[in-house]
């Protein structure tokens, strides 16, 4: 065993050298992972997450785009049930009502004519 003694500054030297190696190695490592992870995801993933709520402790509803088709999903621990398939003509009728609703007046701004400010 060695003395802490018998240390000279290039044994400190080398072991310094070996761990900044083991730390560089370690992140280009996680640079290539994460850019290979990127590349295979750039591919044109059909499956997109849109949104999501929490309904309870450990359950959640779950709006999902897999290729043209939106599922709505009820996701509990080790159980994921379809809860409604949402068709085209609702995502178009959805459109619809969300222009018209961009054209009546907000909250603060139908307040405000009601107090006479407006």
């Amino acid at each position: 065993m060695m003395n802490p003694r018998n240390l000279s500054s290039v044994d400190i030297l080398q072991w310094a050298s070996g761990l900044s190696i083991v730390l560089v190695l370690i992140f280009v490592c996680a640079w290539l992972l994460r850019r290979l992870g990127q590349i295979s995801n750039v591919g044109g993933s059909k499956l997109r997450v849109l949104g999501g709520v929490s309904v309870g402790a450990r359950e959640r509803v779950v709006l999902v785009q897999v290729g043209n088709n939106q599922l709505v999903l009820g996701v509990a621990p080790g159980r994921v049930q379809t809860l409604h398939v949402v068709d085209q003509a609702d995502l178009s009728t959805d459109i619809e009502l969300e222009s018209e609703n961009q054209e009546q007046p907000s909250f603060s701004q139908r307040f405000q004519q009601v107090l006479g400010r407006g």
